[in-house]
């Protein structure tokens, strides 16, 4: 076990050899006092909330879990489920040995168990997305072609390890072209470059190593993304960008999560660079701690801090402040200065009755109680909130699954006074994708017969837009702060400021498709459907209308409704 124990210690340093400050935070929680007791831990990989078997199977009141934290901790959850019957749920599964057809169709594709004191997993399965479509107004055929692998197992009882990777090319309906052009990086998958005539070519890697530092105690250090909330959108910390690198602790005990974890992201502050050019990159750090309430309520504090790693006084590295487990992040950032952007937010969750929650979010950046009062709508008012609802089994019907939420941000609430601390990463929103500036409503209804799915979604959405103003020189523009990426110093004035203010986009979105399911255990299946977007503004008025037929493993999740 030792042996294992140093391997993993030298896999880390060799990861982390371009980020020293990280490789120090890792080596911080090595330290810690390990204990023997503990099971490796392994986290969800079921992202995509459409094929997600794990999620809808949490939300009962006779279990101690923290639904709000992701990706889940499969170790807390095994202590009331067993998940492989949760992906398999109403399926008939052979026993082993298979062979290799039932193995496409059951299980992992490649899969080695090595048992003993310190048993091996290691598993093995492809990832890919082979989509044809059309998009009809602009007679466009579009199409994706994602090869990928994905490794997963365990070393022992203590440490586990995930590692995937993915090659796309793609050519995308013209809404996804514009936001490509305009961002350069593909929505969630990273940094694109062109190929062929009107195509995208990309790529991206993510994994991570979760080490069990005893009873109550977890240290990952990973390569991709979080998420906190109840809902399909976060206010908080969502999946929406591109992967990036990160240590996190958390600590589980009695009916307390608490999660803290230290992320490094990327700005692009311009999208044409020399080849040996690096992007300049900030740092974030986050503390999130849950506290299940009884058997039905659930509420969490959030806090987060955002700090570039090159400013006005020079290098500056990750702020050892920041990295204190126990400390409230906006006394900190005052004492340096006030020169970094602080977001704090609750996340609270109720569970009426099984299989059912209502949930909500609410989210500060600042905020003063006199000018809230006084009702002049002060730009430093910075908050929104979501409320929700979702039902498993709705209305007594067995596999028939609901989901609709309502969210609104301020404007200017998650973009500071210096783009590069603002609230994202790699040209992305690290929360909702549309920024700030924005009310949006958005619904899912999902059944399930045998291997049979039919999936439908509404979303209408009323966003301000910031624009460009030819009356004005380029480095006179104004913010209405929907835009994120703007400085919140351009603004037009300090009062009047409300939500859709700037140049008010409506945006309708409406999907539905048939799949079926091939292998639980990977979400592969097969997959047809019809995707419409409506986006109107007194400037513009777009429709799109997207038929798509896909084969694909349907484990990651990327917002196209936007």
């Amino acid at each position: 076990m030792d042996m294992v124990i140093t391997m993993a210690i030298n896999m880390v340093a060799a990861i982390t050899m371009k980020s020293k400050h990280l490789l120090r935070a890792v080596l911080v929680f090595v330290a810690l006092p390990m204990s023997y007791n503990a099971f490796a831990q392994q986290y969800s990989k079921y992202d995509n909330p459409a094929y997600d078997a794990i999620s809808r199977a949490l939300y009962r009141p006779a279990y101690n879990l923290h639904t709000s934290i992701k990706p889940y901790r499969l170790d807390q959850i095994e202590a009331y489920l067993n998940t492989d019957s949760l992906i398999f749920r109403d399926l008939k599964r052979p026993q082993e040995p298979m062979n290799i057809w039932k193995r496409i169709i059951h299980d992992d594709i490649f899969k080695w168990e090595f048992k003993g004191d310190e048993p091996i997993t290691i598993a093995v399965n492809p990832y890919f997305n082979f989509e044809l479509g059309k998009e009809q107004e602009e007679g466009k055929n579009i199409w994706v072609n994602t090869r990928g692998l994905t490794l997963e197992g365990k070393l022992g009882k203590k440490l586990a390890f995930y590692s995937a990777i993915y090659e796309n090319q793609a050519v995308f309906p013209q809404y996804i072209d514009e936001f490509i052009d305009t961002r350069g990086v593909v929505p969630g998958q990273g940094r694109a470059k062109t190929f062929g005539d009107n195509g995208w070519d990309y790529s991206q890697s993510s994994g991570y190593l979760s080490y069990n530092a005893g009873k109550w105690v977890n240290m990952t250090l990973g390569y991709g993304k979080n998420f906190i909330g109840d809902g399909y959108r976060s206010l908080l910390l969502s999946d929406n960008s591109y992967s990036y690198p990160y240590v996190k602790m958390s600590t589980s005990f009695l009916k307390v999560q608490y999660m803290v974890m230290l992320g490094q992201f990327s700005h692009i502050d311009k999208l044409e660079r020399a080849g040996d050019e690096r992007f300049p990159y900030k740092y974030g750090a986050f503390h999130y701690l849950n506290w299940n309430i009884g058997k039905r309520l659930s509420l969490g504090f959030f806090e987060s801090v955002i700090w570039a790693a090159q400013d006005t006084t020079g290098y500056r590295g990750v702020d050892l402040g920041y990295l204190i487990p126990v400390i409230i992040y906006r006394p900190v950032e005052y004492s340096v200065g006030s020169p970094d952007n602080v977001v704090m937010g609750l996340n609270l969750k109720y569970i009426p009755w099984k299989d059912a929650a209502f949930y909500g979010q609410f989210v500060m950046n600042e905020f003063k109680l006199d000018e809230i009062m006084s009702g002049e709508k002060w730009w430093a008012n910075k908050q929104g909130f979501q409320v929700g609802f979702k039902n498993y089994n709705f209305l007594g019907l067995k596999n028939l699954d609901l989901q609709t939420e309502y969210s609104q941000v301020r404007p200017f609430t998650y973009s500071h006074y210096k783009p590069i601390t603002n609230f994202s990463h790699f040209n992305q929103e690290l929360a909702h994708p549309l920024g700030a500036n924005y009310r949006e409503s958005i619904s899912f209804l999902s059944y399930r017969w045998n291997r049979w799915y039919l999936h439908l979604e509404a979303m209408y959405a009323i966003h301000g837009k910031d624009y460009y103003d030819s009356s004005r020189p380029a480095d006179d523009q104004i913010s209405w702060g929907g835009d994120i990426f703007v400085s919140n110093m351009k603004r037009y004035d300090s009062h009047g400021h409300e939500i859709a203010q700037g140049l008010e986009t409506t945006i309708k979105h409406a999907a539905a498709s048939v799949s079926f399911l091939v292998n639980p255990k990977s979400n592969m299946n097969i997959s047809a459907g019809i995707r419409l977007r409506d986006s109107n503004s007194v400037l513009e008025n777009k429709q799109n209308v997207i038929l798509h037929f896909a084969f694909r493993t349907s484990l990651r999740n990327f917002y196209y409704n936007f």
